[in-house]
């Protein structure tokens, strides 16, 4: 016996049709995924639902707590991802759990998600989950034990950079490490490693910057003081490549002009698109890139499950600017 077609039914591929849409476009707004235009959905709902067809009903609204640290760089990313979630049915808090842990504590009881611009530890990651075992814990630029850890692909820059020096002959480098800039030793790692493995006889110096030091003093009292002067100085941040170039190179041109300059990060992204700098050979990545992937984990909240953490790596490259010379070996 021929079964009778349902009135009721709805031929999704045909809303498609009438839509001009595609039907994967579609199913990504019955299923309330948050890349779709909100133009698109509306129109797709209010036809699915002209049609009969149950299609939405409203979400709770997500909370999230994003916490920061008096660190320049790791604000300005913190307030634009927290301007893009603003659009996103997402509510956000701010706090500074090192300054002022009460509000930190109580926001991330109440909250769903919790995203740390603050270089988190541990312990602070335990304790969030203390106080709400549900909530989903995301680490922007820095490794830690949280859900999810989002950052440039360090080894991997690390690794660029060690090739690069490698091929342009230098033997003998000076590593900068300043105390305040949190993926020093990641990049340093595996920039050891690798060059190590390249040229198991060359040198590597480190040139130490504590915490309130300056980078011209560190520097100044690494090169008086070496035995043999390096060919290049690697920062492995590149706000602090620059210091060493106004307050270094440039006052003593005649003693330090030859020295080779390699650099981390890109200047626009440190220093604004309309300053001036110096353009030196550097591993770079795109920040957007790292705000894309903290928002959709925010926004889709995977299944938490066995709590594995998540580390998603952004993807780096080598750009060369002409401040490495190549030597003779």
């Amino acid at each position: 016996m021929k079964e009778e077609p349902n009135p009721n039914d709805v031929s999704l591929r045909a809303v498609a049709r009438r839509l001009d849409i595609s039907i994967m476009t579609l199913y990504r707004v019955l299923n309330n995924v948050p890349t779709v235009k909100p133009a698109t959905c509306r129109r797709v709902l209010e036809e699915l639902n002209r049609c009969g067809y149950y299609a939405h009903r409203p979400t709770r609204r997500r909370q999230a707590v994003l916490d920061f640290t008096q660190h320049y760089y790791l604000e300005g990313l913190g307030l634009r991802l927290l301007h893009s979630l603003s659009g996103k049915n997402c509510s956000c808090v701010c706090t500074d759990h090192r300054r002022n842990p009460e509000p930190f504590f109580n926001a991330a009881a109440e909250s769903d998600v919790a995203v740390f611009f603050s270089i988190p530890d541990d312990e602070i990651i335990r304790k969030t989950r203390e106080v709400n075992p549900n909530i989903y814990t995301v680490t922007v630029t820095t490794r830690s034990s949280a859900d999810v850890t989002v950052t440039a692909d360090n080894t991997r820059g690390g690794e660029l950079a060690a090739r690069h020096l490698h091929a342009a002959g230098h033997r003998h480098v000076a590593v900068h490490l300043a105390e305040e800039q949190p993926t020093r030793l990641e990049r340093y790692k595996s920039f050891y490693a690798e060059l190590k493995l390249l040229d198991p006889a060359c040198r590597i110096d480190v040139i130490a910057e504590e915490s309130g030091s300056s980078t011209a003093a560190a520097c100044r009292s690494y090169l008086d003081a070496v035995d043999v002067m390096p060919t290049v100085i690697f920062f492995v941040a590149g706000g602090y490549a620059q210091s060493f170039w106004d307050d270094v190179v440039r006052p003593e041109p005649e003693r330090f002009g030859e020295l080779s300059i390699m650099s981390y990060d890109r200047p626009e992204d440190l220093f604004g698109g309309d300053a001036k700098f110096h353009p030196f050979d550097r591993i770079e990545f795109v920040p957007q890139d790292i705000l894309d992937w903290v928002e959709y984990y925010v926004t889709t909240r995977p299944v938490l499950q066995t709590r594995s953490p998540i580390h998603t790596n952004v993807a780096v490259r080598l750009v060369r600017a002409g401040s490495v010379r190549t030597v003779s070996r």
